[in-house]
This record gives structure tokens, C-alpha cells and sequence, in this order.
């Protein structure tokens, strides 16, 4: 999924700086943040690059000093937009690439490779999910709550992928598909406890019955029918 707020440009990066006053070189991190499909796939490069720089900026979405575009109520898509360069966002850039360094994280990683959730029932196998923070303006909303990076950087997703469903319409009428991210067992023994979430991964989505004749399809047991 996009990035709302992606268009990051960072100029002057060979002179960036951490809020400790030490200088950064950000030649890499500028071209990586150039390249970056600005989207948080699994094979995204440098998403995570950017999530750290925006989670150093301060700001929200109606602060009329971070955007050189203010936010326009008549415009709530396209606004705010341009971030401003300045020396708090170069800091911010100088400690996005210092926290990852310090914990020998390639800048250049894929997102696969550092945000995944677990699954215990299969020796900890780690099931790569996509997705970003709420903050990044992303509609795959998975987060890790509790703590900044609960493996190393690495984000061990606990908040967000939940039930999610999109309607769409063909020439048959609404086509319904949804996904239940975290699956439906607790049980860890059970063929259901991480299903649907290796689904969501794949973005494999799950088809729901709509019309009669394809819930009678699908219907599990007997049928009840509700009267007033």
C-alpha cells in the first residue's frame, strides 16, 4: 500500500546530524529513500528508512510549519504534501539511519526481511507481513505496540491486522473479500491458529459468499431461519 505522506526529498546529505550533534553521512539513505517504491510491500526497499525518519519528525497532519502544501480541508487526499527540509528533519533522517546502524540493519533491507509476526505452533517460524504504521498514512495498518523494535530493529507485528474487508462490484453485482490477519485460533495446535495470516502475507484474499446461492454453498450446519 502507499505511503501517503512518502515524498520525502533530504538534501544536503552528506552534512546530516543525529541529536547528538554527530554527522551523518545519508548519501546511501538518500538514494535508498530515492528508489523506494513508497509503498510497504514485502519486497518494499527502504520503507523502513522511512518510517523511523517520520516517526522523528514532529508533526501532525494540520502543522502549517513541517509542509510547504498546508492541509486543505477540500483537498484531504492531496494535502498536506511537501515535506519542508530543514535542520529538525535532517536530524531526523541523521537518527533514522544511526538507530538502524547501531543495530547492523541494512538500510537497503527488504521489509520482509524485518516485519513479521510469529507463529509458536511451528518452532517460531516467522510469517512476513506487509503493511505499515497508522501514522504513514497506510490503509495495511500493522504496528508493534509495547515497544520501539521488540527483536533488534525488527518489527514483531501485535497491533493492527485485524478483520479487514474491501467491496468492490463486477457485472454480477458487490464482490466482498476479506481477511482476519491474526487468525482464529489462540490455540496453537490448531490448522486455523496462523491460516489466514500466511494468507494476508501472500494477499491471498478470502472470497465471501453474497448472493443465495452462495451462502447455501458455503453454509456450515444446519440452517436457521429468524422471525419477528
Amino acid at each position: 500500500m502507499h505511503s501517503r505522506m512518502g515524498l520525502v526529498q533530504i538534501q544536503d546529505r552528506l552534512s546530516n546530524k543525529d541529536s547528538l550533534g554527530a554527522t551523518i553521512d545519508a548519501t546511501n539513505a538518500y538514494n535508498i529513500l530515492s528508489n523506494w517504491d513508497r509503498r510497504n510491500n514485502l519486497d518494499s526497499k527502504g520503507a523502513h528508512v522511512f518510517r523511523e525518519l517520520w516517526r522523528n519528525v514532529d508533526f501532525n497532519e494540520t502543522t502549517d510549519t513541517i509542509f510547504s502544501v498546508k492541509f486543505d480541508v477540500k483537498d484531504p487526499v492531496n494535502t498536506p504534501r511537501g515535506l519542508i527540509t530543514n535542520d529538525d528533519t535532517r536530524t531526523a533522517l541523521g537518527d533514522s539511519i544511526k538507530f538502524f546502524r547501531d543495530k547492523n540493519i541494512a538500510l537497503g533491507a527488504s521489509l520482509s526481511d524485518l516485519q513479521y509476526i510469529v507463529d509458536t505452533g511451528k518452532n517460531d517460524e516467522r510469517i512476513a507481513m506487509h503493511g505499515g504504521f497508522g501514522r504513514e498514512g497506510v490503509f495495511n495498518v500493522a504496528e508493534t505496540r509495547g515497544t520501539r523494535a521488540n527483536d533488534g530493529a525488527n518489527y514483531v507485528i501485535n497491533f493492527g491486522l485485524t478483520y479487514m474487508q474491501t467491496i468492490t462490484f463486477d457485472s454480477s453485482g458487490p464482490v466482498a473479500e476479506a481477511f482476519l490477519g491474526y487468525s482464529q485460533a489462540s490455540d496453537t495446535t490448531r490448522p486455523f491458529h496462523r491460516d489466514q495470516s500466511r494468507r494476508y502475507s501472500h494477499k491471498k484474499w478470502i472470497r465471501l459468499p453474497f448472493s443465495a446461492s452462495d451462502v447455501s454453498d458455503q453454509a456450515v450446519g444446519d440452517k436457521m431461519q429468524l422471525k419477528e
